[in-house]
């Protein structure tokens, strides 16, 4: 036989484990906060931030070229049914005076430019309302992202569920499997009825039946998470169950559609603005320069190059109080987002108020779930006992575990529920 080196026995045995740990499927686990953070970063409304904030700085530079020389080519041709002429009749003896008149056909092509030297403060209006139409978007945006997260809430403890039934389940029929076999060796030994163990083996079609079918809906509830959180789920995930910290249960509104209500107001007092510039003055420096017949002498009828430059006020000192209404206008605007933003925060109210409800109520039914859960055992063993004498029967003992069975069905429902209620409270109020 071969001698063999230890170091290497101890290095082939090093490599053969790691292979096996590697050919293993890794077990994933999920956690609430991972799908809330997906959501925010793959869902297709995510991408709207960086495309929001593109949009308003084009928006912007547009605005901002408002100071910049407005450039346009003028031309025009036209031919006309009469000039101007003048007729002099003058004494015998003088000279006589041919005045030219102007061609009936006439000819101009300009080059002209207007620069704003004060707009009323427009452009800078302008500017601080595409800034609060881009904040009003990015804070709609993140409303209805934050939105999103009572849809994972929903299929999260949908699955948490069906994790804990699943198991119980599961477990219950490991326990009735042993009961079984100690039945059929009754059985045989003529010392108990066949038809014992027929309803055992009856009990454990009914089990087998509802772990497939919480499987089935446990799989069907991970495929809608996974296309939520755009991110594939296995199988085999392991959802952990969230811990939940209240501090305390003052109510607070956190919620983002506050912040989205105060910057529409903000937004109204913005416009008020942009109506006031309507009435300001406004001077603008233009230029002409151009060429065609007749040019500024009018009674040339040459082709001729031309230009001026002057400067030109405008000032609409009385428009019948439209600014005046207008402004009024979006007072209404602005007391009517008020009452928009009071509602939703009475209704916040009501809703955390029938959270923190909820909260004391399952807290409660938990408690009662461990007293019932402590005697439904008792009696299920106390079943097991009489079943092996002969006193009931293996109907009778499923009975009495099937009612254990929903006992601590009902225990990891309400844990689960009362879970769910705390972050329904947090995901309420905006503390989520």
């Amino acid at each position: 036989m071969r001698n063999l080196n230890p170091q290497s026995v101890i290095t082939g045995l090093f490599f053969l484990m790691v292979g096996i740990s590697s050919a293993l499927p890794a077990q994933d686990t999920l956690t609430l906060d991972f799908c809330y953070q997906q959501v925010d970063e793959t869902y297709p409304l995510a991408r709207q931030k960086e495309l929001l904030s593109k949009s308003s700085e084009l928006r912007e530079k547009n605005i901002t070229k408002n100071w910049l020389p407005q450039v346009n080519i003028n031309g025009n041709a036209s031919l006309q049914s009469d000039v101007t002429s003048i007729s002099l009749d003058l004494p015998t003896g003088f000279p006589q005076i041919r005045v030219p008149s102007p061609a009936r056909d006439q000819y101009k092509l300009t080059l002209d430019v207007n620069q704003a030297v004060y707009e009323g403060n427009a452009t800078r209006y302008q500017k601080r309302l595409e800034d609060y139409n881009l904040r009003s978007d990015q804070k709609n945006l993140q409303v209805q992202l934050y939105q999103l997260k009572e849809q994972i809430n929903q299929f999260y403890f949908s699955i948490l569920l069906f994790q804990k039934n699943e198991a119980l389940l599961v477990s219950s029929k490991d326990v009735i499997e042993a009961k079984l076999k100690e039945v059929k060796s009754s059985v045989e030994n003529g010392t108990q009825l066949a038809s014992n163990a027929d309803a055992l083996e009856v009990q454990i079609l009914l089990l087998d039946q509802q772990i497939a079918g919480i499987k089935a809906d446990r799989s069907a509830t991970l495929k809608m998470l996974s296309e939520i959180i755009s991110k594939p789920v296995s199988e085999q995930a392991i959802l952990a169950i969230p811990k939940v910290t209240i501090g305390n249960y003052t109510f607070e509104n956190k919620r983002f559609e506050n912040e989205f209500y105060d910057i529409q107001q903000q937004k109204t007092d913005v416009l008020k603005n942009l109506v006031t510039t309507k009435w300001n003055p406004k001077f603008f420096a233009f230029g002409e320069l151009g060429y065609g017949r007749p040019g500024f002498n009018m009674l040339s009828n040459d082709f001729t190059s031309f230009w001026m430059f002057g400067g030109k006020l405008t000032w609409n000192i009385w428009n019948w109080n439209q600014n005046k209404n207008e402004k009024k206008v979006y007072d209404i605007q602005k007391d009517l987002i008020q009452t928009q933003k009071e509602s939703f925060d009475k209704n916040t109210r009501i809703a955390a108020e029938k959270n923190l409800a909820e909260i004391v109520k399952l807290a409660d039914m938990l408690l009662k779930d461990d007293q019932i859960i402590n005697l439904r055992t008792k009696i299920t063993k106390t079943a097991s006992s009489q079943m092996d004498n002969g006193v009931i029967t293996s109907s009778d003992y499923v009975n009495r575990m099937n009612e254990e069975i929903q006992a601590k069905q009902n225990m990891e429902l309400h844990k689960i529920q009362l879970i769910k209620a705390k972050i329904a409270y947090l995901f309420t109020t905006g503390k989520l």
